[in-house]
């Protein structure tokens, strides 16, 4: 038996069935921190997005995203790895020139930092995914915005789930971090699909164009008035894999979430606490997690919960999800899942650096 039939084996048997009841969240239901003030309603022009990835420049979600975030008119740009860097965190790590990239869409021996030439927008750099965001915010910036910094960062979809302690590891959680310890709103988008689509490969109906809307819808939400997040926070955001019963958007509701089971919570109402992202992701319905987390990768405290909480509600539900038995550890069973990836994203990155020594 394969080591990653052991590992999925493993988790199925943690993941105990969870019931799940949503309703949307009421109306009235607005916790205003003190001296906080209201939203003010700005988006009129587009917004300028700077977009990464851990998973490579050729990736099919980060491509299906740009693509509709072009499609809704913001000012897009795109700066992501030569190659998969999933499980590199938050290394900052330049390779030099390209060898061995994603899917072969840039030829071995090409300069470390290059563009599509039908459409220069689209960037890579190589080296790891905080490296490739990082080069963005230097160069891109430059180039497309006369040096201003991008309204917000966004990361991903990754190809697969990251919940609780994987995100310490992870390049989709690093680049929006990195972007956040800069000032910038930033959001980590993954999905629970561990399939991956080269964007040439890229059909109607595929994954990654369910993945896109739901990020554009929490991304439009984020950024329908200023301050989009509170300073040094940054959204995780998890969607489920998509199914026969989860497979348009309108059969999506979103969820506040933590990070970790025992973070301290503002609850969805009085009476229905804020889940762990963990148990919303594997409780089987079509339900979206929404963390809150600084740039250390932690849950932030209530009170910017509370303003991110605020900011989101018109289109959270509540969810009263019952707790695995095991739920504190079933981020484990999430990173032994995605074993092969993280191996893959982990070689790719020692290799780069080996070929720029």
């Amino acid at each position: 038996m394969s080591p990653s039939l052991v590992c999925k084996l493993a988790l199925a048997a943690l993941a105990v069935p969870s019931v799940v009841f949503a309703i949307p969240a009421p109306a009235t239901f607005d916790r205003r921190v003190p001296g906080e003030t209201a939203p003010v309603n700005t988006r009129a022009a587009p917004l300028k997005i700077l977009m990464g990835n851990d998973d490579g420049w050729a990736e099919g979600n980060i491509r299906q995203l740009y693509a509709d975030a072009k499609a809704a008119g913001h000012d897009v740009a795109l700066s992501a790895g030569a190659k998969n860097g999933s499980g590199s965190s938050s290394l900052n790590i330049a390779f030099g020139v390209v060898k061995d990239a994603l899917y072969g869409a840039i030829p071995d021996g090409a300069p470390q930092a290059g563009f599509n030439q039908t459409d220069p927008r689209l960037n890579y750099f190589n080296g790891t995914p905080v490296a490739a965001i990082a080069n963005g915010f230097k160069d891109l910036t430059k180039k497309f915005w006369g040096g201003a910094k991008p309204d917000i960062v966004l990361s991903g979809p990754n190809v697969g789930s990251n919940l609780g302690a994987i995100t310490l590891f992870s390049g989709t959680v690093g680049v929006a971090s990195f972007a956040a310890g800069q000032g910038v709103p930033a959001i980590a988008f993954s999905s629970g699909d561990d399939t991956r689509v080269p964007f040439t490969a890229l059909q109607p109906g595929d994954a990654p164009h369910l993945y896109s809307q739901l990020a554009m819808t929490i991304t439009k939400q984020v950024t329908a008035s200023a301050p989009f997040l509170p300073n040094d926070v940054l959204l995780n955001v998890n969607f489920p894999e998509k199914s026969a019963k989860c497979s348009k958007l309108e059969d999506f509701k979103y969820v506040f979430t933590t990070v970790y089971p025992l973070a301290p919570t503002i609850g969805c109402t009085e009476s229905i606490r804020t889940p762990a992202e963990a148990d919303v992701i594997n409780s089987g319905a079509c339900l979206v997690s929404i963390s809150a987390m600084g740039s250390n990768k932690f849950d932030v405290d209530p009170a910017k919960q509370t303003t991110v909480f605020n900011k989101l509600k018109p289109i959270l539900s509540c969810a009263d999800v019952k707790d695995h038995i095991l739920s504190a550890i079933l981020p484990l069973g999430t990173v032994l899942g995605r074993r092969d990836d993280l191996e893959g994203g982990v070689a790719g990155t020692v290799e780069g650096v080996a070929d720029s020594l």
